[in-house]
C-alpha cells in the first residue's frame, strides 16, 4: 500500500493537492512584514495568567479530593451504623413451642 500515498512536499501538503488560497495568502502575509510590534509586558502578562490558572487547577483538584474523602467517610459511617449486609429483623414473631 506504499504506492497509494505521495511524499508530502515542504509545506506538508500531498502533491496532488491543489493550493489552497487561505494557505497562499497566510505565506504571503508572514513574508511580506512588516510584523506586528509586541507588548513588552506580554511575557509577564502571560506567565501570570499562566500563575493564575495553575492556581485554580490546584484549588480544584484538592477541593474535589476533600469532597470526595467526605462522601468516602459518610458512605463509611453509614455502612457501620446501618450494617446494611445483614438481614432485615423479621416482621412476624416466631411460633411459639412448648407451652
Amino acid at each position: 500500500m506504499a504506492g497509494w500515498s505521495t511524499p508530502p512536499q515542504e509545506s506538508g501538503r500531498p502533491e496532488w493537492r491543489a493550493p489552497d488560497r487561505k494557505e497562499i495568502e497566510a505565506r504571503r502575509m508572514l513574508r511580506a512584514g512588516p510584523y506586528p510590534s509586541v507588548p513588552p509586558d506580554l511575557a509577564a502578562r502571560a506567565a501570570a495568567r499562566g500563575r493564575r490558572l495553575l492556581v485554580r487547577r490546584r484549588l480544584l483538584h484538592r477541593g474535589g479530593s476533600l469532597l470526595a474523602l467526605l462522601a468516602l467517610l459518610t458512605l463509611l459511617t453509614w455502612a457501620g451504623v446501618e450494617q446494611p449486609w445483614r438481614p432485615p429483623p423479621a416482621r412476624t414473631t416466631p411460633p411459639v413451642e412448648g407451652y
